[in-house]
């Protein structure tokens, strides 16, 4: 069976490794083409989802369109995959953040530097 991203009929498949790309990429991807088609997902092997997507009943897709959906869903699940990790990434930063915005000043310090100066940068110490 052939693993590659391809048009059959009136409907998209398109696999996503699990090595490579979060469940949870793939599925905030998906959710926003729920509108407007049908999709389906099926475990091929332990690391590999098999994606069916196809228009709601009684539409249907040029060969075109087709091409043009499927490159945009390509597109679209790298996104999703980038955002997952930019989120995972700087969860302590968006932690620290909302604490400091609830703490009712208990963390303010004076920022360096006077008014005049407010990045501390004096160029008479030079």
């Amino acid at each position: 069976m052939s693993f590659k991203n391809r048009i059959e009929g009136n409907e998209l498949v398109v696999f996503a490794d699990t090595a490579l790309y979060s469940k949870d990429s793939i599925f905030k991807c998906l959710y926003w083409y729920g509108g407007k088609y049908q999709t389906n997902l099926t475990m091929e092997h332990e690391s590999l989802i098999k994606i069916r997507v196809k228009p709601l009943q009684g539409d249907s897709l040029s060969e075109d369109s087709l091409q043009k959906l499927l490159e945009k869903l390509e597109r679209d699940l790298i996104d999703f995959n980038l955002r997952d990790i930019v989120t995972k990434e700087t969860k302590n930063i968006r932690d620290l953040l909302t604490a400091k915005a609830f703490s009712n000043g208990e963390f303010d310090e004076s920022p360096p530097g006077d008014f005049s100066d407010p990045v501390g940068f004096d160029v008479n110490e030079v």
